[in-house]
């Protein structure tokens, strides 16, 4: 294929076009990176519709929550910013789609940042030397010259019509076997593929659905200064731009990640801010807290593990089997538009203060926590933990440190830098 030429934006404008458009974008929506959700196929399948049907301009943010996802017509876009938080996600895994699985793609969709209005690119195939095609006509005729060539072969050698033919069955049998035989082997090798990567799911979250309480999800929000709960007498407006009211978009995808999960295996589950939680409420049950440097009951549940956050302008992850690491770090008083990196930890354990099980999806900065709740919830990442982990994904405690790399402002894919189980 010819590399992709980044400035050109192709417009199809036949059937034909058309079709092709659709193909990649059944293609895209039937990827990992969609298939396991609903909002975000629905949306971008929305607008390429109507980019394609010449309806481009109505791709605004207001008429795709009404149209899409079903809000009133007056709805406050700023309170509720469901249209934008899906299209940065589905930047994100249309970047990651093309980046792992579509080299040979011949239509790009893509979504720019600004706008709900896809874009379209399209690459010529490299130059073919394969003969062209023959008509049918000229096999027709090929065809009665074949005849004739073999009927004169065997009057001259005597050798009767049903005897000139074995070998050449024998090797069209052959292949046939023999494609039967690749097409069975491949379509096993995808289903021990799906079953595997199932089995890595149910053996990562087994421990936490195992309780008959529901799952209690614990966010962290707010400045980790903040111990008193606020004044009765806090107007909405001061609410919605204090402290207690923050809750990051990393962690809002993190979140829908994890309740995925959990509606898929039928668990009920409840979420509550880190700042308005009590160790009481922790007692004897399952715990998913998300958030690193913003959720105190993280930093506090990690502190005895091997793995644990340490604060600070040049915040950073330690190996308390090896400090002299400080490979594991994040500037905080550099422009967060310089950030190109970004850590978290995935802890799954028994803890003895809350005499439950939990899971700990943190990451020191928004990127992190994002990249975590990837790597725990998308079966093609799983192996990254098996491959390091001495007991895999068993019912054991482990704890993980991931790095991504900081793309255009969004996580990256999870990577896997060091772990172990205890």
């Amino acid at each position: 294929m010819k590399p992709w030429d980044e400035t050109t934006i192709w417009t199809p404008e036949t059937d034909s076009d058309r079709r092709l458009v659709q193909e990649e974008l059944s293609s895209i929506l039937a990827s990992s990176h969609f298939s396991n959700s609903k909002r975000y196929p629905a949306l971008l399948r929305y607008v390429v519709e109507k980019s394609l049907d010449g309806l481009a301009d109505r791709l605004k943010e207001r008429t795709l929550g009404v149209e899409v996802f079903g809000r009133p017509p007056d709805y406050d876009t700023n309170s509720d910013p469901v249209v934008r938080f899906s299209a940065g996600e589905i930047r994100k895994r249309i970047a990651q789609y093309y980046h792992e699985a579509a080299e040979d793609s011949v239509i790009r969709i893509e979504l720019p940042l600004g706008s709900y209005t896809p874009e379209f690119r399209k690459r010529e195939p490299t130059l073919n030397l394969a003969p062209e095609p023959i008509s049918s006509e000229t096999a027709d005729l090929m065809e009665l010259s074949a005849d004739s060539n073999t009927t004169h072969a065997v009057e001259r050698s005597g050798t009767k019509p049903d005897q000139a033919y074995p070998k050449k069955n024998l090797h069209l049998l052959f292949i046939l076997s023999m494609s039967l035989l690749l097409a069975l082997m491949i379509l096993g090798a995808y289903f021990v593929y799906r079953e595997r990567s199932l089995n890595q799911s149910e053996r990562l979250w087994s421990p936490l659905l195992q309780t008959q309480d529901s799952v209690l999800i614990i966010v962290g929000s707010g400045s980790l200064s903040t111990v008193l709960p606020e004044p009765p007498k806090t107007s909405l407006s001061d609410h919605m731009i204090g402290p207690y009211h923050h809750v990051s978009v990393s962690s809002a995808i993190a979140i829908s990640r994890i309740t995925g999960i959990l509606e898929k295996h039928s668990k009920a589950y409840t979420i509550k801010e880190a700042p308005l939680t009590t160790l009481t409420d922790l007692r004897e049950r399952s715990i998913i807290f998300v958030g690193g440097l913003n959720n105190a009951w993280t930093l506090r549940l990690t502190d005895p593990l091997r793995f644990r956050f340490v604060q600070g302008p040049q915040a950073r992850i330690e190996d308390t089997k090896n400090p002299q690491n400080t490979a594991w770090s994040v500037d905080f008083s550099k422009p967060f538009t310089s950030v190109s990196v970004d850590y978290g930890i995935v802890a799954r354990y028994h803890d003895t203060l809350t005499n439950g099980n939990v899971m700990i999806l943190a990451g020191l900065g928004p990127y992190g926590t994002e990249a975590v709740s990837e790597l725990v919830s998308s079966p093609q990442y799983l192996n990254q933990i098996e491959k390091q982990v001495a007991n895999g994904l068993k019912e054991a405690n482990l704890e993980v440190v991931v790095k991504t790399d900081v793309i255009n402002g969004e996580a990256g894919p999870p990577q896997v830098v060091a772990a172990y189980s205890f």
